[in-house]
């Protein structure tokens, strides 16, 4: 089975995104193919859900089409104006994805070194910018297993599973009280 319909943007998304869904994804490069395929490519008229990194990168298309219906500590999550696409951000603004996994990791009690990972945030960067050692890697794919216990990553994976299901009939009031829910 494949999400073409959920599009994270670098390796590491995509990695802990096809394990929250049991199901691989459409992975794309850079936050810019993400926001050029919702807007211009195959799912500019589709339901589509668009996951990225809440870094420093501002895109006209996200910025204003799109508006925000919920946040959690290290989740921001925004519906497009008219249409049934979804982006969700993740990490603290202006930070990488790899500080939500640090987030999460620590929300357990745990650390990164207890899957053989540094904790250094520059050095975690690094390691999880290849494709193959991120997709393949077994402390990764450990790593993403253990997260799903997270608050914040089940909260991730049942957001994702109830647009799956739901794409044209989204309740966005019922999605807001999920992104609320403790």
């Amino acid at each position: 089975m494949k999400y073409n319909d959920i599009l994270p943007e670098c390796y590491i998304d995509s990695t802990l995104v096809k394990s929250l869904l049991g199901a691989d994804v459409n992975h794309k490069h850079s936050c810019t193919e993400v926001s050029r395929e919702m807007e211009k490519g195959h799912y500019k008229d589709e339901f589509a859900v668009g996951i990225i990194d809440n870094d420093k990168r501002k895109l006209s298309y996200i910025e204003d089409d799109f508006v925000k219906i919920g946040q959690t500590e290290n989740l921001t999550f925004l519906k497009h104006r008219n249409k049934h696409q979804y982006i969700i951000k993740v990490g603290k603004e202006h930070k990488a994805m790899e500080t939500f996994i640090k987030a999460s990791v620590d929300a357990l009690g745990m650390k990164m070194e207890d899957f053989g990972l540094p904790s250094d945030l520059a050095k975690l960067i690094e390691q999880t910018k290849d494709s193959v050692s991120t997709q393949k890697d077994p402390r990764i794919l450990k790593l993403c297993k253990t997260m799903r216990q997270s608050p914040e990553v089940a909260k991730l994976q049942d957001i994702l599973a109830y647009l799956s299901a739901n794409k044209y009939n989204v309740d966005i009031e019922e999605l807001k009280k999920k992104i609320e829910a403790r």
